[in-house]
């Protein structure tokens, strides 16, 4: 489906070129490539530069219309997108945004809870042994530190 396309494009590509070319050679150059009488009352290519000009501030002026009316187009379809996703922005993200708040204040519930019944406990427990510790190895290495001696391993 897609060579047959190419080829019907193509197709129409080359008349349209043809059709161009032979405009020009025919209102330029004097080629008869569609004589003038063998189609009476057709159109026949311009004669002079200033035809061609008027001919291309016509074309030239339908072009702007058209990009300016695609312009406000896609303006209005840009306002009408923005108010779309407002929409969803208040329906749907805000109240997501309620739920991971209330996600959020849970999680940080539970850390203290956590820190004030498990850790807390454990980090005295810890404090208290480590003191227990020096204070022992404070009184047992007096007399070594009174002489200066250090023991193997320590600096």
């Amino acid at each position: 489906m897609r060579f047959v396309m190419t080829v019907i494009s193509a197709a129409i590509l080359l008349f349209l070129l043809y059709l161009v070319i032979g405009g020009i050679a025919d209102g330029y150059f004097g080629a008869d490539i569609v004589p003038d009488k063998a189609v009476p009352d057709s159109w026949a290519a311009p004669d002079s530069w200033s035809e061609w000009r008027d001919i291309v501030i016509v074309f030239t002026a339908m072009f702007w219309m058209l990009s300016g009316l695609l312009a406000v187009v896609l303006v209005v379809v840009l306002i009408m997108l923005a108010g779309v996703a407002r929409k969803v922005v208040k329906e749907n993200a805000a109240p997501a945004l309620d739920s991971l708040r209330q996600s959020i204040d849970n999680v940080r519930g539970t850390t203290e809870f956590a820190g004030e019944t498990v850790a807390s406990p454990i980090i005295r427990v810890y404090a208290v042994a480590k003191g227990v510790r020096t204070g022992i190895s404070a009184v047992t290495n007096l007399p070594d530190r009174v002489l200066g001696r250090r023991k193997k391993g320590r600096k």
